[in-house]
């Protein structure tokens, strides 16, 4: 029997099993395949939707399912975190267990977590809407409150995930405030560690002039050192100082713990891949997709998808004797909203700078459509429209 694990039960990981599921069902009846998937989580929460908690105050309960309802037939689960991953002899362990499972195909789709640490004085004043559902729900709590006030969001450190997320929670803070008659009460200031509003220079041009129209204050080139919470003051490694009530930011974000020291991830614990058909460096059995990886493009969740995919398809083939001819064209689309029911996408590849996309209800409405089907999508019953939707990107052959 081929074992096939993976490691995390988030989007990559259940879009990957389906995929697998889907292309091995055959083999899996006759028990000629196994797919397991190892993670202690129960819950599954649609993550783009942590902004629509914290800035529209939609029920946090509308984007969590049970993992076990999202998982295809012929996987199997293990509820538990893995605390190691042996690549030369092929096994893995969870936490609290000495029992070995052994692998013949390994996939890691870790993702990527809030790392507070890194910043003094940033957890006890900052409120996030990266770690999860309930924590995003807190900010809605707070905003509903605000009067007036100096409120400070962007980044607070890098990386992290789904890139256009902070510059999306200065759009949605003004819209909430001009909604309810209170914007000239409230000063919003984005901050970034980047030399311009946002990173691309191409969705910079179309954003910049949205936060001179809506008196949406931005700081550049702001490294965050510390945060004071007596004086209520953030200072960067540059020197400078901003003044604050609020704090929205995106904290730097980590990879999975167990990761972090092995021979195949890099100092940080991002795990070295092949960036065209997702290998993980040395070893050609393994791989790893998503947040977890070390490639230089976002870390959000299409690009585990795409990932998954890859991976997928190349695994199905190589069981079935053919070659493996799948490879990841680097293809990112993230949705940005700029307010107001308009948005823009932030596609590009390997080989593609990112396109100026003008915001428009139209794809705002893409974002939408996109929402509705996530839950499908992790079961792989859309696959053909993200195969027309993304055409050559989809994946190369």
């Amino acid at each position: 029997m081929k074992k096939i694990a993976i490691i995390g039960s988030g989007a990559g990981g259940l879009i990957t099993s389906s995929k697998l599921a889907k292309d091995l069902s055959k083999q899996i009846r006759n028990e000629e395949v196994s797919i397991t998937i190892f993670d202690r989580n129960l819950e599954q929460e649609f993550q783009p939707g942590y902004l629509e908690v914290a800035f529209r105050g939609t029920d946090p309960a509308k984007i969590i399912r049970r993992v076990e309802g999202l998982v295809s037939p012929g996987v199997k689960l293990v509820y538990e975190n893995v605390e190691k991953v042996d690549l030369a002899d092929r096994y893995l362990q969870t936490e609290g267990s000495k029992e070995k499972y052994g692998f013949d195909y390994l996939i890691i789709s870790t993702g990527s977590s809030p790392d507070y640490k890194q910043i003094s004085g940033l957890r006890e004043d900052n409120m996030d809407f990266h770690t999860d559902a309930y924590n995003s729900n807190l900010i809605y709590q707070r905003i509903s409150k605000i009067k007036s006030g100096r409120i400070v969001v962007g980044i607070a450190g890098l990386p992290y995930k789904c890139p256009p997320s902070p510059n999306e929670s200065a759009f949605m803070l003004d819209e909430y405030f001009r909604k309810q008659g209170l914007r000239d009460n409230v000063e919003i200031t984005y901050i970034t560690p980047f030399t311009r509003i946002y990173s691309a220079e191409s969705i910079n041009e179309v954003i910049e002039p949205i936060y001179e129209k809506r008196s949406i204050g931005s700081v550049t080139a702001f490294n965050t050192d510390y945060v004071d919470t007596d004086r209520k003051e953030i200072n960067s490694m540059e020197g400078e100082t901003l003044k604050y009530d609020y704090l929205f930011l995106t904290p730097p974000h980590k990879t999975a713990s167990f990761l972090k020291g092995t021979e195949f991830s890099d100092e940080d614990g991002w795990v070295k891949v092949d960036r065209r058909d997702l290998h993980i460096t040395s070893y050609g059995d393994s791989f790893a997709i998503g947040d977890t990886t070390n490639l230089p493009i976002s870390k959000a969740g299409v690009e585990a998808h795409l990932e998954g995919i890859v991976v997928a398809n190349n695994i199905a083939a190589e069981i079935n004797g053919m070659e493996r001819k799948y490879r990841f064209t680097g293809r990112t689309q993230c949705s940005m909203e700029t307010g107001f029911h308009k948005a823009t996408f932030v596609v590009g590849t390997y080989d593609k700078p990112v396109e100026k996309i003008e915001p428009s209800t139209m794809n705002y409405m893409e974002k939408k459509v996109m929402e509705k089907i996530y839950w499908g999508s992790l079961h792989g019953h859309y696959e053909w429209l993200f195969k027309y939707h993304f055409k050559e990107d989809y994946f190369q052959d």
